[in-house]
């Protein structure tokens, strides 16, 4: 979808008391969750507001369980940037948070994460590993360092899939990477070319960093640990973990619509049986993302042994 924001201006005092809020892992609110006559009003402070009007009746967006062929643009956006905030950003917002938010909203299945392609070592064709994680945990230095290491990247920040032939298909994303200063100097080398130290960094694809532009069978989730000191580790979750651990992942318009909630957790119920779900922990230290892959290749390459 072609989107683009509106003229910047300032964040005035909202009449209405939000709903629902990010909050991230340091506690400073990331995004409200407001309600208004036409449908709602999302505000990422200091950052952006986003108007969501439905252009269609709730009928017209009932949950859908195929994945496919979701409904086009049910709710008509309009985003405001801050004066502070770049134009850059604002598309960023758009792209990795209203879009999956819409798209768990009408039926589809987005989750927050990065993803790779692994080659397999039999007939069958590549497979997709999503990394999950929370803001800063990690996820998009590790699919960096895949990439780095000649294993393609399929997306940064969030996780879309699609069922076909008895398979979850994960779709490719922009082809960038947005990275803090310290790991994209890691991955480019103390020569990259830092704007801000401050700010993420667009680091576009390349022959450094292929990118797999074309979508991929998803074949394991591996949900990155919240201990920054742990010891390398993975381990399998239960159906029941898998399941719990896949939710505060999600994306999540409307905590008060049951019909709807209802839903994606069925689409989640079944995708933590389908897809093998692991805990990954490590600790954050680039050194030791060599060690880390080649866990995480060894973990794919028994999951695809044990399933021929």
């Amino acid at each position: 979808m072609d989107w683009k924001p509106h003229t910047p201006k300032p964040q005035e005092d909202l009449q209405t008391a939000p709903y629902d809020r990010w909050v991230s892992p340091e506690g400073y609110c990331q995004a409200e969750f407001h309600k208004v006559q036409t449908g709602y009003l999302l505000r990422f402070p200091g950052q952006a507001d986003f108007l969501l009007e439905r252009r269609l009746g709730r009928s017209d967006l009932a949950d859908r369980s195929d994945l496919d062929d979701l409904p086009a643009a049910p709710f008509r956006i309009t985003g405001w940037p801050t004066l502070e905030c770049d134009t850059k950003s604002v598309i960023n917002l758009y792209h990795n948070a209203i879009q999956p938010l819409l798209g768990n909203h009408s039926g589809g299945l987005f989750l927050h994460g990065s993803a790779v392609m692994i080659e397999s070592e039999g007939t069958e064709g590549p497979g997709a590993v999503a990394f999950l994680g929370l803001s800063r945990g990690g996820k998009t230095t590790l699919a960096g360092s895949f990439a780095r290491a000649g294993r393609p990247f399929l997306t940064e920040d969030v996780i879309d899939l699609r069922i076909r032939d008895g398979q979850y298909w994960l779709q490719p994303k922009r082809s960038k990477l947005r990275l803090f200063a310290d790991s994209a100097r890691f991955l480019l080398g103390e020569g990259a070319d830092i704007q801000d130290d401050n700010l993420k960094q667009d680091v576009d694809a390349g022959t450094d960093f292929p990118f797999a532009d074309h979508p991929v069978p998803l074949k394991q989730i591996f949900v990155l640990g919240t201990d920054h000191r742990a010891a390398l580790s993975i381990r399998r979750f239960s159906l029941q973990e898998a399941l719990s651990e896949l939710m505060p992942h999600s994306f999540i318009l409307d905590v008060e619509d049951k019909q709807r909630l209802k839903g994606h957790f069925a689409r989640l119920a079944d995708l933590s049986q389908d897809i093998g779900c692991y805990a990954l922990d490590f600790t954050r230290d680039y050194a030791e993302l060599p060690r880390v892959q080649s866990a995480v290749l060894g973990a794919f390459r028994s999951d695809h042994i044990g399933q021929a």
